[in-house]
């Protein structure tokens, strides 16, 4: 009798969590949460600052293009322009001949939030430090 009344309560102590083992729990939960907090949020800053990344390439690219002798501005039109430097384009007279200027790898969207942050006036595209609601010569995809 004696026996089995000391088999149970060894059962009963092994299947039980250790006060070590929830602590070291809710630790790693813890820590979990602390990686996650910050991120959630963030969406829309990240999102922006590559918008402006891509902006201010897409303008040094086409001031580039265009002190070799190779226009990409296309007629008061932020998108189009856009589109012409992703396509690129070769230089073909002057000391920069057979040099390539393009931005490659940039989705539709890439050229959407890139065009938010540019502007073409006189002829040259400008990088602006604030969003505009709609592009000038905006056009929908």
């Amino acid at each position: 009798m004696k026996n089995h009344a000391h088999k149970s309560k060894r059962r009963r102590a092994c299947s039980a969590f250790s006060l070590f083992e929830v602590l070291m729990f809710i630790a790693i939960i813890g820590v979990l949460v602390g990686m996650a907090v910050p991120m959630i949020g963030q969406d829309d800053a990240v999102y922006a600052a590559r918008d402006r990344r891509n902006a201010q390439e897409l303008c040094s690219t086409c001031m580039m293009a265009q002190a070799a002798d190779l226009n990409f501005v296309q007629d008061e039109s932020v998108i189009d322009t856009v589109r012409a430097i992703v396509r690129g384009g070769m230089s073909v007279r002057g000391s920069m001949r057979g040099r390539v200027f393009v931005v490659p790898g940039l989705s539709d969207e890439d050229i959407q939030g890139a065009a938010k942050y540019l502007r073409v006036q006189d002829g040259q595209l400008l990088y602006t430090t604030t969003a505009t609601a709609s592009p000038p010569g905006d056009q929908r995809l």
